[in-house]
């Protein structure tokens, strides 16, 4: 499977199924019924473009967006306040508390939005 260098975008089709986006590849026009069929289409047809340039010698797109993992943000102090504490009572990082609530809000509105 494709290295995930390169953003997939999955959009719901109005008309039933998704859309697979890959801004790197916009000659790429693949999809599925499902979210889950509509990235594994994706990541074949990168995987198969990118053989597709390199057997013609043509170079590869550079990635148009990049994600460090990394990002500063303002909160509250309050909000400071008590993800701190809730990291002390857990015995974890400060990070590892907003990384798990952030992960589980976009998980719940995610499966929100495929109701």
């Amino acid at each position: 499977m494709s290295d995930n260098k390169y953003e997939i975008n999955i959009v719901p089709n109005p008309h039933g199924g998704f859309y697979a986006r890959i801004p790197d590849f916009p000659a790429i026009f693949t999809g599925g019924a499902t979210a889950k069929e509509a990235l594994r289409n994706a990541q074949e047809a990168i995987e198969l473009m990118i053989e597709e340039l390199e057997a013609e010698g043509e170079p590869l797109p550079e990635p148009k967006s990049t994600f460090s993992g990394h990002c500063n943000i303002r909160i509250p102090k309050e909000l400071h306040r008590l993800l701190s504490r809730r990291a002390q009572e857990e015995g974890v990082s400060l990070n590892a508390v907003i990384n798990y609530l952030l992960t589980r809000a976009v998980s719940r509105e995610k499966a929100s939005k495929r109701l």
